[in-house]
């Protein structure tokens, strides 16, 4: 059972998504309030009457393996992305494993693939589970890079690790 108190994390963690994935890389975004996953193929279908969300999780560069997924519970919400832009997005409760603690929570499903993380987690995610600790990290954004063959110019973040 996990805790309840807060755990410390830093500022780029790895996820498992329960009985899906694991160890996802994912940055921890304190300005953002809603977490994200990468998503594509992103359907509503009927199934026994009623509507169901598929997507195909993951399949990011840094993430490569597409997981198959689907959810009767989902919503949409409207999102202002990082570049100003409002856009509705479908909004999904995933389990995952943050650390030592196991819950659901919500994401929602975008294209990630122009960002260096398939996972974004967002303030509504950490609210009374974690700190963050900027000065900290368990990724190595280089090495990351480097395992993934993602070529991108070197960058501050870089050079701090």
């Amino acid at each position: 059972m996990a805790s309840k108190y807060q755990v410390i994390i830093g500022r780029f963690e790895e996820i498992d998504i329960v009985n899906t994935a694991l160890k996802v890389p994912a940055k921890i975004d304190t300005g953002a309030f809603r977490s994200s996953i990468h998503a594509s193929d992103i359907k509503i279908v009927k199934k026994k009457g009623q509507e169901v969300l598929t997507c195909k999780l993951l399949g990011h560069p840094c993430s490569p393996v597409k997981r198959d997924f689907e959810s009767a519970r989902f919503s949409r919400v409207n999102v202002t992305n990082s570049f100003g832009k409002d856009e509705e997005r479908y909004e999904v409760p995933i389990k995952i494993k943050l650390g030592p603690k196991i819950f659901y929570t919500s994401f929602t499903l975008a294209d990630r693939s122009n960002n260096l993380f398939p996972v974004l987690v967002g303030r509504k995610l950490l609210k009374g589970k974690y700190l963050v600790d900027a000065g900290k990290t368990s990724i190595d954004r280089t090495r990351l890079k480097k395992t993934f063959g993602i070529k991108s110019t070197v960058d501050e973040e870089d050079l701090e690790d």
